[in-house]
């Protein structure tokens, strides 16, 4: 019998973890969020895969690549072309790399007359996260690169916050990490 390689991002069960900080950044912030914008009926969230989203937004479109989270849409969201009012960008920017961050923009861009959400979060502290984040190849940001990957949006949400050992164990299975401080920020235009 083949072992299940851990891979931190697999299923439908991500970010529905019970921990304080995974509830502050999957749900909390993302319904604070919110409430500071008009949210319209046609709704797209790009790489929420498993539609935790949805629970705040019941008509959103989840558009994802990972088919083991059973997204709505299984299409690349940096090729993907759709009609909508709103699109939602949340906790994704992490997963691409500076490159692949213009080529999405540059994408919408071409198609999208909407609005544009980008929830994100901030480490300043690139040492610690990357550090902490052992399990897995990333590329976080400064709040610097990020501003700079996104110039025309504008920021209207900021909570800072400690990530602490339960998060890490719940999210990368790993038991000796090191608390750290790091932002959630919302972009929008």
């Amino acid at each position: 019998m083949q072992k299940k390689i851990y891979n931190e991002d697999d299923g439908e069960n991500f970010g529905k973890w019970t921990d304080p900080i995974s509830r502050l950044m999957y749900f909390d912030s993302t319904n604070d969020i919110l409430s500071k914008i008009q949210v319209p009926h046609r709704v797209a969230d790009y790489g929420g895969a498993n539609g935790n989203l949805k629970k705040m937004i019941p008509n959103a479109i989840s558009i994802d690549i990972d088919c083991t989270k059973n997204p709505d849409i299984i299409e690349d969201i940096l090729t993907h072309v759709g009609n909508y009012d709103l699109i939602v960008i949340r906790f994704v920017l992490h997963y691409l790399t500076d490159y692949k961050v213009l080529q999405l923009f540059n994408n919408i861009e071409k198609y999208h007359k909407g609005n544009i959400l980008v929830i994100q979060f901030i480490n300043n502290d690139l040492v610690s996260k990357y550090k902490n984040s052992k399990n897995e190849f990333k590329y976080f940001r400064t709040e610097q690169q990020t501003q700079a990957l996104l110039p025309d949006l504008k920021e209207i949400y900021n909570i800072d916050y400690t990530v602490t050992q339960e998060f890490y164990k719940n999210r990368l299975n790993i038991a000796n990490s090191q608390p750290h401080k790091e932002t959630i920020k919302a972009y929008y235009v």
